[in-house]
């Protein structure tokens, strides 16, 4: 006897649910933060097809009928973007819940009960245009207001790096906690995504930051991304975190905390600085330092990274646009901590570099080549070379997101199979791991609930 056929509504809720499920996309934020901040479409007012991403198949879905509405809207806000210009920090005492003009997305999620399914927080920063580079003043007009961080500017005097207190510095800050403690109590986020300027960054996050280059750079958008698996590995501090011998910028201390970093065991993070190209239309050039959180989130000093750097990142992404190559000795190579996994990305994602986004006539293109080379070089010796320079000695993968120059790539494969040939190997286009047998002793993982 032939069955009777089953259409969808017949279906359980639980298959309705895994099928919709196959509609669903990753964000387009996803997508594209290894690309150019500043090219990124939707990031500013200008373009809102941030907001709204291409997930039309799940949205008409949704209006099918109130069961596959029910079943989609855990999918639809998995991935929220709240953007502002400006919001003011509550009184002392004070539930910013009720009381913070700009939180209504979160009241939204709460009152309709959809704060459980939001996995992934976007959070964009912006300003106007004719604020870009004028960061020593804006992030006191935008961003979480007053605006608290003092930044320091470094200047030269007598060959040594002074701190001097910038002009809108005050000799006390204030906390942002109240804002994350505030949006994790009520969202369980896996990853968590800053977009904004170098200085509301560092303003929304109480980190100090060098401020000098900021007219030259120009840049407009940094990315911060902090993200955690669903079930986290704690892993214990390595044994050995000591660099060679070098001189370090100075250390420049803050008396402002920040519990973002360890409100959540986040393993992996991310740092996409955009381009600096600008500075190169500048004679010597590489004397600018350019704006940067890549000093302060490295620095283990500072008790509010400690957590992060020695027990939960596991994973460290940096995404730039032909950064500098003492940026990147300086400021990565040497302040690494113990990583299991490292990707860098420092040219255009296209494929070609015929474009004229990072073309200028006061520019010689191959500044921008000699550069790349030099900070892969030290790289490259920092990581293959034996013994490993300081915490790179724990490293186990590496990746770089330039592999599509061949003849870079082909070289760096050379050399790594002459240096550590018998310690690492090949595992792809702009992949290394290192061979199981040669892993090393100073990293130790357990499993926690």
């Amino acid at each position: 006897m032939a069955s009777s056929a089953v259409t969808i509504a017949q279906l359980p809720n639980e298959i309705i649910s895994y099928i919709l499920d196959f509609l669903d996309t990753p964000s387009d934020f996803e997508q594209r933060q290894y690309d150019d901040p500043a090219l990124i479409p939707g990031l500013d007012h200008s373009d809102d097809s941030l907001s709204k991403p291409p997930r039309g198949d799940l949205k008409s879905a949704s209006l099918v009928c109130r069961l596959w509405r029910r079943c989609t809207l855990p999918l639809l806000f998995r991935n929220v973007i709240w953007r502002f210009q400006h919001i003011i920090r509550p009184p002392p005492g004070q539930d910013p819940l009720s009381t913070v003009e700009g939180l209504e997305f979160l009241r939204f999620l709460i009152s309709s009960g959809l704060d459980q399914c939001v996995q992934s927080l976007t959070i964009v920063i912006d300003y106007p245009t004719s604020a870009i580079g004028d960061d020593l003043s804006h992030h006191n007009s935008f961003g979480v207001l007053p605006s608290h961080v003092p930044f320091p500017i470094l200047t030269e005097h007598d060959d040594d790096l002074v701190i001097e207190p910038g002009p809108n510095s005050r000799p006390k800050g204030q906390s942002n906690n109240w804002l994350w403690e505030t949006i994790f109590d009520h969202l369980d986020l896996l990853s968590i995504n800053l977009v904004s300027s170098p200085a509301i960054l560092a303003s929304l996050l109480g980190r100090p930051m060098d401020l000098s280059g900021c007219w030259i750079f120009r840049q407009r958008f940094h990315i911060l991304s902090l993200s955690r698996p669903a079930k986290s590995v704690e892993r214990h501090p390595a044994t050995s975190k000591t660099p060679v011998s070098i001189r370090p910028r100075p250390h420049i201390k803050t008396s402002v905390p920040c519990s973002l970093f360890s409100i959540r065991p986040w393993e992996s993070m991310l740092l996409n600085e955009g381009s600096s190209v600008k500075v190169y239309t500048t004679y010597e050039y590489f004397n600018h330092v350019p704006p940067s959180l890549l000093n302060a989130l490295l620095d283990a000093g500072d008790e509010s990274m400690q957590h992060l750097l020695l027990n939960t990142l596991r994973s460290f992404s940096y995404i730039a646009i032909f950064p500098l190559a003492t940026h990147i000795n300086h400021d990565l190579i040497h302040r690494i901590p113990a990583l299991e996994s490292f990707y860098i990305q420092i040219v255009p994602r296209a494929p070609s570099f015929a474009g004229d986004d990072y073309r200028h006539p006061a520019m010689d293109i191959s500044d921008l080549w000699m550069e790349r080379n030099t900070a892969y070089a030290s790289l490259i010796m920092a990581i293959f070379d034996p013994p490993p320079l300081g915490s790179w000695s724990s490293l186990q993968y590496f990746e770089s997101g330039d592999a599509i120059d061949r003849e870079a790539w082909e070289q760096a494969v050379r050399y790594v199979i002459f240096a550590a040939g018998a310690t690492w190997k090949v595992a792809g286009e702009g992949k290394f791991v290192r061979r199981k047998d040669k892993v090393p002793m100073a990293i130790h993982t357990t499993i926690s609930a």
